[in-house]
């Protein structure tokens, strides 16, 4: 959006792209006025029909419980979210090293598919290994079950 009004300043029609964000924000905030009053009119719907159905002492108390939930949940998103540079750094270089792998399994399948069609006993590995882990898993399952 900078990139457009900068070239329109250049070529002489800012003033018309102005007024059409202009134009366009306020549509917005009409939506989102509209879209609040659903919300809100949805919301006493509910709140009406839950308290003719359980009463208005319990439909409150529910309602206040889901609210503390929410604001609970909110809560833990924001610590997340502000978690020290460091581990955001430590998890950003794991998530571009798992990236960097898949990039390269995925360019060195078309040779890894070539030498498959070459020696078909080169097939067994993948389905030897996966066979032994499965084993291994319900043995120590069985182990651990007992």
């Amino acid at each position: 959006m900078l990139g457009q009004l900068i070239t329109k300043v250049f070529t002489g029609e800012a003033s018309i792209y102005i007024a059409r964000l202009r134009t366009a924000l306020v549509l917005y905030i009409v939506m989102a006025l509209l879209g609040l009053a659903a919300i809100a009119f949805l919301l006493n719907a509910l709140f009406t029909w839950l308290a003719f159905r359980y009463g208005h002492v319990q439909t409150s108390i529910g309602f206040g419980v889901v609210c503390l939930i929410g604001v609970a949940i909110m809560y833990v998103v924001l610590m997340v979210a502000r978690r020290p540079p460091r581990q955001r750094a430590r998890d950003r270089v794991q998530r571009d090293v798992a990236s960097i792998a898949s990039v390269a399994a995925v360019s060195n399948l078309p040779l890894i598919f070539r030498m498959l069609r070459r020696r078909k006993g080169l097939l067994l590995v993948p389905v030897g290994l996966a066979s032994i882990w499965g084993l291994f898993m319900a043995l120590r399952g069985y182990r651990d079950h007992d």
